[in-house]
């Protein structure tokens, strides 16, 4: 009848925050666990992490480095339309190694470790922290050359002949742009103007100028600006990746990417793994002749190192008041989930 009542079998569309803390527990668990008795597939993962952020960032600079201008309009352009592809790609292949998520889940694995199992805990975590970094740098420094670089999808820059990355003379000649001295790159590359290198051609260099722009700014800024920039910037992340958990369907899922991701990104914090698919790529396709200081020594000081050490800040900024809040939800959905797995047992041991 109609005016009966009917029950209709509704599918949540969310998980409440301590279930998705007991989803992040058991992620960082099996990421410390692989790194101890599967260490090479630790390695191909970070590895895969590090490619497909790439394609990302990669599509950022293809597309919101040739908007053209410098404006937000600009910066929301390559914030929102490629980086957080990258990120979902790697959150919906289960099991990819980013190390600036792994922040969060391996910090957590070492908070609900038993006391007698901590050690061992902390242990794999700060392995998995060292493979992770170095695996995610070469990944990403893997898909600019291939990808980016070598197929002249982003062009070089060659000045008297002569280019910063291809002492092997690889590339072909029509992906290489020349210029007889550094003065001269150098004086097309500050143009302003419509015929400048940036704006020239249709905005067809510009995503070069993104590359080399973003280089020599993290190259040269202050230790303490980038560890700052680092911590914000992971905080999101992390937090974008809490959020997704949060959803329990693909759409959703990439919205909760998205928000956090476009924020950080679009205000102007760092991204480890971003950085080291932008760095050096500007440092190759010729910023060095821009500035002597866009260079893989001032990279690492100025801009990894300290950005590694704000994104464990960042990440632990979301881990210790989340852990604080949700500690106790938490252990008692496991005792409930204890009781009701022993419930069964005893029922067929009184028969």
């Amino acid at each position: 009848m109609a005016t009966a009542n009917t029950y209709v079998n509704v599918k949540r569309v969310f998980n409440t925050q301590p279930e998705v803390m007991g989803f992040v527990i058991n992620v960082g668990e099996v990421v410390n666990a692989r790194m101890m008795t599967r260490p090479l597939m630790t390695v191909l993962l970070s590895i895969q992490a590090g490619l497909l952020l790439s394609f990302g960032v990669m599509m950022s600079c293809q597309v919101g480095g040739r908007w053209g201008s410098s404006t937000g309009v600009n910066n929301f352009v390559f914030a929102g339309f490629g980086i957080p592809f990258g990120l979902t790609f790697i959150v919906l292949c289960q099991g990819c190694e980013l190390i600036t998520a792994n922040y969060m889940f391996c910090t957590f694995a070492c908070l609900a470790a038993k006391p007698e199992d901590r050690a061992a805990e902390i242990k794999a975590t700060l392995i998995n922290w060292v493979v992770c970094w170095t695996f995610n740098l070469l990944g990403a420094i893997l898909h600019f050359v291939v990808f980016a670089w070598q197929t002249g999808l982003i062009m070089t820059v060659a000045v008297d002949n002569d280019n910063y990355a291809d002492s092997g003379n690889a590339l072909e000649h029509n992906n290489m742009i020349y210029y007889k001295n550094s003065e001269d790159f150098i004086a097309a590359f500050t143009d302003t103007s419509d015929t400048g290198f940036c704006k020239g051609g249709n905005y067809a260099k510009a995503n070069i100028c993104k590359l080399i722009g973003a280089a020599k700014a993290k190259c040269t800024q202050h230790f303490g600006t980038a560890l700052i920039r680092g911590a914000g910037c992971n905080w999101m992340v992390c937090l974008a990746i809490w959020l997704q958990m949060i959803a329990t369907e693909p759409i959703s899922k990439f919205i909760m990417i998205w928000l956090p991701i476009e924020l950080f990104i679009s205000s102007g914090f760092d991204h480890l793994v971003v950085n080291e698919f932008l760095i050096p790529g500007g440092i190759i396709v010729g910023g060095s002749y821009i500035d002597s200081r866009v260079n893989f020594l001032n990279a690492f000081w100025n801009n990894f190192i300290p950005v590694t050490i704000g994104s464990v800040i960042g990440a632990w900024f979301l881990v210790f008041p989340f852990w604080l809040v949700n500690k106790d939800g938490w252990e008692a959905k496991l005792k409930r989930e204890a009781e009701a797995a022993g419930a069964p047992a005893e029922k067929l041991t009184e028969a």
